[in-house]
């Protein structure tokens, strides 16, 4: 049986997880099963056809930059768009990397958003649009979000183009009638929410710009949201510091369990690191922890019952963080062409300005992560594809080796969590 490399495996105490990075398809071959393949011959070739049939099999010299050419065949479809509606923030969290400025998006900015997005959909080329709503916090910003939506909603339908929508939301803003409307006539289906932790850590970490409490009314915006019978994702996020990790671990057997049932609400655990200053004062922070604890935290949420998020994102071959698509644009609230959300102030994360007409499609290409020919024999390489984060290399010079470390480790990770999720297409047990 000459399997493919690019199969990942994770064994638990129950079997095997197989994860096929050409496909993204998965299996969980039973340690029983597994040894009636070993000694049965009519189960073996049923065995072996259901790995050919999957492409499980090693397909010959080029298969690896045949699937590669996929990837990227299916990632050109897709015009990504995100769109910073307002300068400002209404809070003032104490790990915040943003600077602040209280300034809307201009008619003027909106319009050249809306000419670029037509000359893009009209050249034929995309069959999907992603537009993510963010800031500052978005909400501020309601009236583009009110604006654009239905302008992006016709061109889409126009081109025959398939839409979706997201937004980073701090949740404060997020009344119920505004998620009725963002859900219902703009389409937004996907939210990120973060609370960090219980209301103490919370509304330490996460403090209002007039230094008052958040935590209710962003939970209650949340219990609404439950209570809703809409189609969406919301992710709720928990960026976690030696202040908070044991009230974001205290979260799961208390105000969690609202949400625990319910598929649509997925968790999702961010280290905080050092991300940047902002506005901050240099006292103004949180304690950070001596190493990362978002898997741990995630194995706590698995076997507690909750969904999380990572393992789908991060074991796929369509994971790449968005800064590191050619056809993902970033537009500030004054018009600036970005890429990364994070790199906010750097020269090198900016491509021109749209109410110019200008956008720098050489300098953008440079920027975007070129696959390395030594990194074709790595398993992970349809995942990878030599690093997923432009900031990592074109700004803070990380080293490519440490690069390739860390990546590898949050797939093996991940893969440990989509074997405990059992998140897997197919179960393979003995009938």
């Amino acid at each position: 049986m000459n399997l493919s490399r690019y199969i990942l495996k994770y064994s638990t105490d129950d079997g095997t997880l197989y994860f096929n990075t050409k496909t993204n398809h998965s299996f969980f071959l039973t340690n029983e099963l597994n040894r009636v393949v070993d000694s049965n011959d009519v189960i073996r070739k049923e065995f072996h056809a259901y790995l050919d049939k999957n492409k499980y099999l090693s397909e010959g010299e080029y298969e690896v930059e045949k699937y590669l050419s996929k990837i990227s065949d299916t990632d050109a479809e897709l015009l990504e768009l995100t769109i910073l509606t307002h300068g400002d923030c209404n809070f003032r969290c104490k790990y915040c990397y943003e600077k602040f400025e209280n300034i809307a998006m201009s008619t003027e900015t909106e319009d050249a958003i809306v000419q670029f997005l037509k000359e893009k959909l009209q050249s034929g080329k995309y069959k999907y649009l992603s537009v993510g709503w963010f800031g500052g916090e978005p909400l501020l910003g309601y009236k583009t979000i009110k604006r654009l939506s239905p302008v992006f909603i016709d061109l889409c339908e126009k081109y025959q183009i398939h839409y979706q929508s997201a937004i980073t939301t701090n949740g404060y803003l997020l009344t119920k009638n505004k998620f009725r409307y963002l859900n219902e006539k703009f389409k937004v289906t996907s939210y990120q929410i973060t609370l960090d932790g219980d209301e103490e850590s919370h509304n330490n970490q996460r403090v209002l710009q007039n230094g008052g409490l958040s935590y209710n009314r962003i939970f209650d915006n949340l219990k609404a949201m439950q209570e809703s019978k809409f189609d969406f994702i919301c992710v709720i996020r928990f960026n976690v510091s030696k202040d908070n990790y044991q009230n974001v671990k205290e979260f799961l057997t208390h105000d969690g369990i609202y949400f625990k049932d319910d598929s649509r609400f997925k968790i999702s655990y961010h280290t905080i690191g050092n991300w940047g200053k902002g506005d901050r004062d240099i006292n103004y922070c949180v304690t950070l922890l001596d190493k990362d604890a978002s898997f741990e935290l995630s194995k706590l949420a698995v076997t507690s019952g909750y969904h999380i998020s990572s393992p789908e994102v991060v074991v796929n071959n369509n994971y790449t963080c968005y800064s590191n698509r050619k056809n993902h644009f970033m537009f500030n609230v004054r018009g600036i062409v970005q890429s990364c959300t994070v790199a906010l102030y750097e020269p090198q994360n900016i491509f021109g300005n749209i109410n110019k007409g200008f956008v720098n499609y050489s300098k953008l290409n440079d920027w975007v992560i070129r696959l390395d020919a030594s990194c074709k024999e790595c398993q992970f390489v349809l995942i990878c594809k030599s690093g997923y984060c432009p900031m990592a290399k074109r700004i803070t010079k990380t080293n490519s080796r440490y690069l390739c470390k860390s990546v590898k480790e949050k797939i093996r990770k991940n893969l440990a969590l989509f074997a405990l999720s059992k998140s897997y297409n197919d179960i393979l047990d003995v009938d």
